[in-house]
């Protein structure tokens, strides 16, 4: 009996995982807890003074695996050859072929290579939207993406932590 339970609490550190501690410390979410659920594809905002779900949103698999990478790359970011491997069969430096070979043909070339990615993020930040207005999957130019936190709410979050209050 004992062996099972151990063996289903390692499955449950696996498929509940929170986002590491310094990513959230970084974007200065202290009050808040972000929970993955790999199993489901859902990603939960919890409430750290009192641990109940706030918000949640389930991803479709390119969007969670697009999600994932990003969030693993943190403080890095995930690069375009990166995210494109992640959704195709291929490695990282055939998308870096592929992606300069379409470069050479022109934009549209580019926008049809990279359009599974392009779908995969659309949704993501639709739902990051919903799930925690301030987190935002920014463009790297020429490089890959991050994420981060929105600008204005980061100008916000300085200006509240200079005057000593912090209300959200």
């Amino acid at each position: 009996m004992q062996e099972f339970c151990s063996h289903y609490l390692s499955d449950v550190k696996e498929t509940y995982n929170l986002v590491p501690e310094s990513l959230s410390h970084h974007l200065r979410l202290s009050d808040y807890i972000l929970e993955l659920n790999a199993d489901a594809r859902i990603l939960n905002l919890l409430s750290a003074q009192s641990p109940h779900i706030l918000a949640q949103q389930q991803f479709t698999r390119n969007e969670w695996a697009i999600l994932t990478l990003i969030l693993q790359q943190y403080p890095g970011y995930a690069s375009h050859e990166m995210l494109l491997a992640e959704l195709t069969s291929l490695s990282e430096a055939e998308c870096r072929h592929r992606l300069l070979e379409s470069q050479q043909i022109g934009p549209e070339a580019v926008k049809r290579e990279f359009r599974p990615v392009y779908r995969a993020l659309a949704g993501i930040r639709a739902k990051l939207n919903k799930l925690c207005p301030q987190l935002k999957i920014s463009l790297l130019r020429c490089s890959g993406y991050v994420i981060m936190l929105a600008p204005d709410w980061e100008d916000a979050t300085d200006q509240t932590l200079l005057s000593g209050k912090l209300s959200r």
